[in-house]
């Protein structure tokens, strides 16, 4: 590379810093799109804008990667202590057909009481799923039992609502634990 594109590229970087940020600034997704908990019937996620968010798609009838995840995010909360007040984890069920609020609530909470399980009607579950770049699918959703296919990744959001890491299905729950202990200390 020159000297005269390399300048260039630094003067557009100057201009507009937007594009040194390697991951998405997810403040708009959160704002704009509506879930349902048990506690509430309209909740928007910025609500929780100043914590870390531990964001996760998933379905309440997931036979492996929900329950692993959730587990790993239960002992990440377990090992923050008092810390864990900083960190709010959010479970998004993408199963708008089955996973009421009811349900979902009662599902987190064999995991952990301080996971938040919400869920949407489809318009906004396809929303959020297009603000993150992920896809999901029912699967023969005509049948009672049916599979979903879903990301199995785990947002590490900051109190800026920026995705800070995102960790793959089948690390540790260090991993976890140290992407959160990096952005609240």
């Amino acid at each position: 590379m020159n000297v005269k594109n390399l300048i260039i590229i630094v003067v557009l970087l100057m201009i507009n810093p937007k594009f040194l940020a390697a991951m998405p600034d997810v403040n708009k997704a959160l704002s704009d799109v509506e879930f349902q908990s048990i506690e509430s019937e309209n909740i928007k996620l910025t609500k929780y804008k100043g914590k870390v968010i531990l964001l996760f798609f998933g379905y309440t009838n997931c036979p492996d990667i929900c329950p692993t995840t959730l587990l790993d995010i239960s002992k990440t909360l377990k090992e923050l202590k008092d810390d864990a007040e900083k960190v709010q984890a959010i479970f998004v069920s993408v199963d708008y057909k089955r996973d009421t609020p009811q349900f979902l609530n009662q599902y987190v909470n064999y995991f952990d009481k301080r996971i938040l399980g919400i869920s949407s009607d489809k318009k906004n579950i396809d929303k959020l799923n297009q603000y993150f770049k992920t896809k999901y699918a029912l699967l023969d959703s005509n049948k009672k039992n049916y599979l979903v296919e879903h990301s199995s990744n785990l947002y590490v959001i900051g109190e800026d609502l920026i995705v800070k890491r995102i960790i793959a299905h089948g690390l540790p729950h260090t991993e976890i634990t140290k992407a959160v202990k990096k952005l609240i200390n």
